[in-house]
């Protein structure tokens, strides 16, 4: 009988915190030694007029939004819940695994190695469940920020109108740029008056309504 042990449950691999932030549009980087960076604009400084051009930090528009930090409390709550059921699995099947190895000296070979395969099996499904709870959470994680730029969109479109900009950048891609053309914090307080929380809007398996 092959050992089980606390190595039975996969590793969590769920994307909250920094990994949450995988579902996020890719953006092209500037190089290592060429850091984006945001100059701030001297409060003696002239107005800038209009410009062509603003700027939104894609990361910031969703943790910083009602609707991201929504998404954060919920994925701690989820991978609380994951991390405690993994807890008692391994427990109890640390247990089973001991007390069937106390038996292996009074039972039949054949009768133990029957008990075995099935302790085996039991093991192997209990894994692929644990594991198919992780990647089910990372999809909704994926398909709510997904959601979340879909419906931002339009907003972040009435918004650059409002500034007479022809186009939006993600300040990830720039590799100089002057805080007054960047409208990620307006955006972020239209967001949470237009589209609230979110709550809702993608439902999570086997979870209370919000």
């Amino acid at each position: 009988m092959r050992g089980v042990g606390l190595a039975l449950i996969l590793p969590l691999a769920l994307a909250t915190g920094a990994a949450a932030q995988d579902g996020a549009p890719d953006a092209v980087q500037p190089p290592a030694d060429l850091p984006s960076q945001t100059i701030r604009t001297p409060a003696d400084a002239p107005p800038l007029g209009v410009s062509a051009i603003v700027t939104v930090d894609q990361d910031l528009l969703f943790t910083n939004s009602d609707w991201g930090k929504r998404t954060q409390r919920v994925l701690d709550e989820e991978e609380a819940k994951i991390e405690a059921e993994n807890e008692r699995l391994v427990n109890e099947l640390s247990t089973e695994e001991a007390a069937l190895t106390q038996q292996r000296g009074t039972l039949d070979p054949a009768e133990f190695r029957k008990l075995a395969e099935a302790f085996d099996k039991k093991a192997t499904e209990v894994r692929r469940a644990r594991a198919q709870v992780v990647q089910e959470l990372n999809a909704w994680a994926e398909t709510d920020r997904t959601a979340f730029y879909r419906a931002a969109l339009p907003l972040m479109g009435e918004l650059m109108q409002e500034r007479g900009a022809v186009a939006v950048l993600d300040r990830r891609t720039v590799f100089v740029s002057m805080d007054a053309i960047d409208i990620t914090q307006d955006l972020v307080l239209r967001l949470n008056k237009d589209l609230g929380d979110g709550a809702g809007r993608v439902p999570l398996k086997n979870r209370a309504a919000e």
